[in-house]
């Protein structure tokens, strides 16, 4: 290696030096425990290898002409839960099943052309809606179409269609049970994110009440559309999480972590319907007539409510069980609670108006109130 090589080498080693924490085998772990698709990219691409090389043992014509239905129906089997694995793969070999026989009932008709394709995908996609083909009821008609375009009057193409993908599915099915899945970061990444989506809304309702003007709730519904967006993908994170750890072995080992984790999606799924009972009192209208806030929410007691509704927000930032808040103090003050938060929802309590507006304010109050027990189900009390 010549002296300008050496220089070229040593440039591009200095460029390309990869950070101080990339080197350790925490930080892979980590990234490993954070993103479980590349665990689920390498269990596909194992099932999928592995059915193709069955499919090429299997004799048969059309297993030598089709040998590619195999991987696919591996790819279709591996998906985060072994539950999941399992539904899917009957899910879809049926739907396959049922697009080819409605293939070849159209094939039988004395139609040809787009007419034989029309009268295919109206009777698919009607059959695709069935509520046992659940996600995979899209492969219906695409299986129709295969099966009547390119398959055979006989029905052998049905069946080494629908067969070779089951056999690729029993394969995907396999790698899971062998390697159980188990998604427990991206759920509390999804919980993380409702946190901190409820204790923003929470913080802005305290903004609005010091306004002079307040919006509609129809315009506070628009501006926060990303919160019932979120709540769903959390449910649906739990959901799949809570599906995974069945009859998975190492579930076991984060027994703890999980059960914490249902609980604070549970009791956030009810704070999120708290925040929206706020909303609809403080924007809504209420009764007949719109209610003046201003009047209601004038001085005192509107500070106390505002300071109510910051100090939830600030608790809902602190460390719980389920690890899903930051953990990371930005002061050296002590944390806020739900102790904190029920004594500013008591002072609030303690200025409640006596007149017509009782209603409303009470409803308020009520609401922080039921805010405060559900914080305080999900914060450490170590």
């Amino acid at each position: 290696m010549n002296a300008s090589q050496q220089t070229a080498h040593t440039q591009w080693r200095t460029r390309v030096a990869l950070p101080r924490d990339v080197t350790r085998p925490s930080w892979w772990r980590e990234q490993w425990r954070r993103n479980p698709r590349i665990a689920l990219a390498i269990r596909a691409a194992l099932a999928a290898a592995i059915a193709w090389a069955l499919a090429g043992v299997i004799p048969g014509e059309l297993a030598d002409e089709y040998p590619y239905y195999a991987p696919f129906g591996a790819v279709i089997a591996t998906t985060f839960t072994l539950a999941g694995s399992v539904r899917d793969s009957l899910q879809s070999v049926g739907a396959i099943a049922m697009g080819g026989l409605v293939g070849m009932g159209v094939d039988l008709l004395p139609v040809t052309g787009v007419i034989s394709i029309a009268l295919a995908v109206v009777a698919s996609v009607v059959l695709a809606g069935w509520r046992r083909f659940g996600s995979m009821g899209g492969w219906v008609p695409t299986a129709a179409l295969f099966s009547l375009i390119i398959g055979n009057p006989d029905g052998a193409y049905v069946s080494a269609y629908a067969g070779l993908t089951l056999l690729g599915a029993l394969v995907g099915i396999t790698a899971n049970a062998v390697f159980p899945p188990l998604p427990l970061a991206p759920a509390q990444s999804a919980v993380r994110r409702f946190r901190r989506t409820l204790a923003g809304d929470l913080g802005e309702l305290a903004d609005l009440i010091e306004r002079e003007e307040l919006p509609t709730l129809a315009e506070w519904q628009r501006d926060h559309a990303s919160s019932p967006r979120e709540r769903a993908q959390m449910h649906t994170a739990v959901t799949e999480i809570s599906e995974a750890a069945h009859r998975n072995r190492r579930a076991r080992r984060y027994s703890g972590s999980i059960d914490a984790l249902q609980e604070e999606a549970r009791v956030l799924d009810r704070l999120g319907l708290v925040v929206s009972d706020l909303a609809d009192l403080l924007l809504g209208d209420v009764g007949s007539g719109r209610i003046d806030r201003s009047d209601v929410l004038a001085g005192d007691s509107g500070a106390r409510v505002c300071a109510a509704l910051r100090t939830i927000s600030a608790a809902l930032e602190n460390t719980t069980p389920a690890g899903t808040a930051d953990p990371h103090v930005s002061s050296d003050e002590t944390p806020l609670s739900s102790a904190h938060a029920s004594d500013a929802v008591q002072d609030a309590r303690d200025v409640a108006p006596r007149n017509d507006d009782q209603v409303l304010y009470d409803g308020i109050v009520l609401s922080l109130e039921r805010a405060v027990d559900s914080l305080a189900r999900v914060e450490r009390s170590d």
